[in-house]
């Protein structure tokens, strides 16, 4: 019988990983790596036992004049510092002691405790000096830890010293945290008489960013003139707006009301202020231009780029039927919520586009009985939830595409009910007028369209009965379409997307089957190529969906299945980089036909978006009060 063997302790994770080798006779590798993770953790608690026991120490390190013993192996191996003064031939290479200038003993030893032992404990009272220490060694772990432990403790007491202390020892990720908490608290810092004291350009650099954290750009405004004069002043109207106030430069006035401009305008005698005042009221009263007109400083305070779905036919009876609502998604809601703006127009399969972060609805199905194209065009501005109509189409549209291509906008093709159409129509948001241009090579409908490097693409469609693979090209210097080669299979009421230099076909149906059926195929065109590929599929159908581009992923929302004899609910995501689709938040209605796009929203219209449930219950709540003043009446 073979005697036992005793092996030591498994590694933590207990895997053997096979590395090369020739196999024995019996099959099995004749080489083998073991690793243990817990080899690592006995390492370190070796030298500290070693530290401990005051054993093998061979370098002094003197701060303040004062020793602290180390092993010179472990200092070099620990950071960048002591390997250069250990291992790059310096003078301290032999030396037992060594002196340490411009550091405290305490912080040092705090440091020598990390580098022993992996951790570090940090106080109010000591973290400047251990800060000061890390910088020295250059140990970026501790430096982290200092930035995160300061940052924790950061309020209007203290951020002029933190500030300071980023800025001495070039310390940006607390730089970056300073300006985000300037960002987040900037109402209450603002009325602060440290606020006063902070560097001009550091308050600047916050009041111009897009993510400060205001409700209205009049508190802007005002944190603006609190640099400058203290609240105490502002308030008591003992301000001289004449002076040139550097910090107003930062504010938006064309995001503040007209009639707030209007009164402080009427206050003001001529100064920089009066310019930037009148200035903005000159915008606000040219709204029709604005698309055009847009700069910095006329942008919304946000970063929250959301889908937004207007209009489409439901299955069934639909609160955005009957209100003026559109939906609005956020993947970090994980749910469609709903807003409401007056004059929201209500049709399906309307043109979408987005210009300088206005949406324009374009033509569209008027399904409220029967179908009907429309020539009508629509224009919602994100910044104040609001819609205005723009100059309506030379011509009816339907089941057409929409494009946006060197700032103008181009509606393509569809049809009247009474004919298919082949003409082009571009809008210029200089002049408010449509034109057209240059034609199709033949007439087409229920196409979709798509622009990438300058150069605007179609595919697909239908003409009389057939399906097409039709591919065109515009090229708006030639004003002239060009054929591209065909896409690989015939379909219409489909959805595209340029995304990384691909356009991709997604969706839609055909009759090669004799009858109408979902296209699951997905093509994707090399325009440079002039080829075509086939991705992943669709995992279901989607005909007339909405198409949205969203941080490089392709949502494909709701639309007719033709298998499942049924509008859906479903959104399915492509993620081009992976090439896989997968489910994401479905509606809470079915729902085909709808426009969809990515604007910039405002925080302050993103408050007021709702949930199905909370629009459910105002709706149930509003027909009870009804029913009850009904009821007094009687």
């Amino acid at each position: 019988m073979k005697p036992e063997h005793q092996f030591p302790a498994m590694a933590e994770d207990g895997e053997l990983s096979p590395v090369g080798g020739r196999a024995g006779s019996s099959g099995r590798p004749g080489r083998q790596m073991y690793r243990s993770s817990a080899h690592f953790r006995s390492l370190l608690d070796g030298l500290l036992a070693l530290r401990q026991g005051g054993i093998l120490f061979d370098v002094v390190l003197m701060v303040e004049g004062r020793p602290i013993q180390a092993h010179r192996i472990l200092l070099a191996a620990s950071c960048e510092y002591f390997r250069g003064m250990f291992a790059g031939g310096l003078r301290e290479s032999q030396q037992k002691e060594i002196p340490i200038h411009g550091v405290s003993y305490m912080a040092m030893k705090k440091i020598l405790d990390y580098i022993y032992t992996s951790q570090i404990e940090l106080d109010l009272e000591c973290v400047q000096e251990v800060l000061i220490a890390a910088t020295l060694v250059q140990l970026e772990i501790v430096i982290g830890f200092c930035c995160d432990f300061l940052f924790s403790w950061l309020d209007e007491s203290n951020i002029l010293e933190v500030h300071h202390l980023a800025d001495v020892y070039s310390l940006q990720q607390l730089n970056t945290r300073v300006h985000s908490y300037i960002l987040r608290n900037i109402q209450t810092l603002s009325r602060t008489d440290i606020y006063r004291k902070l560097p001009h350009d550091l308050v600047f650099r916050a009041l111009s960013s897009n993510e400060l954290q205001v409700t209205s750009e009049n508190e802007v405004y005002e944190a603006a003139l609190h640099y400058h004069y203290s609240p105490e002043q502002v308030e008591t109207d003992q301000v001289y707006l004449q002076d040139n106030l550097k910090m107003l430069d930062a504010v938006r006035f064309c995001l503040i009301e007209k009639h707030v401009l209007q009164r402080l305008n009427g206050r003001l005698k001529q100064c920089p202020l009066k310019d930037s005042v009148s200035a903005a009221l000159r915008y606000h009263e040219q709204e029709i231009w604005q698309p055009v007109m847009q700069s910095p400083l006329t942008q919304p305070r946000s970063t929250f780029h959301c889908i937004l779905g207007f209009g489409g036919m439901f299955t069934s009876n639909s609160l955005l039927d009957s209100e003026q609502l559109f939906q609005v998604f956020h993947p970090s809601w994980r749910e469609w919520r709903t807003l409401t703006a007056a004059h929201a127009p209500r049709m399906s399969n309307q043109g979408i586009a987005v210009l300088n972060n206005f949406v324009y609805l374009i033509g569209g199905d008027k399904n409220t009985s029967g179908f009907r194209a429309e020539t009508r065009c629509w224009r919602y501005d994100p910044r104040h939830n609001s819609w205005c109509t723009i100059q309506p189409l030379q011509q009816q549209h339907a089941d057409h595409c929409v494009c946006v291509l060197e700032g103008h906008i181009y509606a393509i093709g569809g049809r009247d009910y009474s004919n298919e159409l082949d003409t082009v129509e571009r809008y210029d948001p200089h002049t408010n007028k449509w034109e057209f241009v240059s034609p199709l090579k033949r007439e087409v409908y229920a196409h979709a369209g798509a622009v990438l490097d300058g150069k605007m693409y179609i595919t697909c469609g239908r003409r009389g009965n057939a399906y097409l693979r039709e591919t065109y090209c515009f090229d708006p210097s030639a004003n002239h379409w060009t054929a591209c080669a065909d896409g690989p299979v015939g379909r219409a009421w489909h959805g595209m997307a340029a995304v990384n230099g691909r356009i991709y076909v997604i969706g839609g149906s055909n009759d090669e089957c004799q009858y109408r059926r979902d296209v699951l195929k997905v093509a994707c065109l090399d325009p440079e190529m002039n080829s075509w590929s086939l991705v992943t599929p669709l995992p279901a159908g989607h005909g007339e969906p909405g198409v949205a581009v969203l941080e490089n992923k392709i949502y494909i929302l709701g639309g007719r299945s033709h298998d499942k004899g049924n509008r859906m609910k479903y959104v399915h995501v492509y993620n081009t980089e992976t090439d896989e689709w997968e489910n994401d938040i479905d509606f809470k209605e079915r729902v085909s036909g709808l426009a969809a796009c990515v604007a910039l929203m405002p925080p302050t219209v993103i408050a007021q978006a709702r949930t199905w449930e909370q629009r459910r219950k105002a709706s149930w709540e509003e027909l009870e009060m009804d029913n009850s003043e009904d009821s007094s009446e009687d």
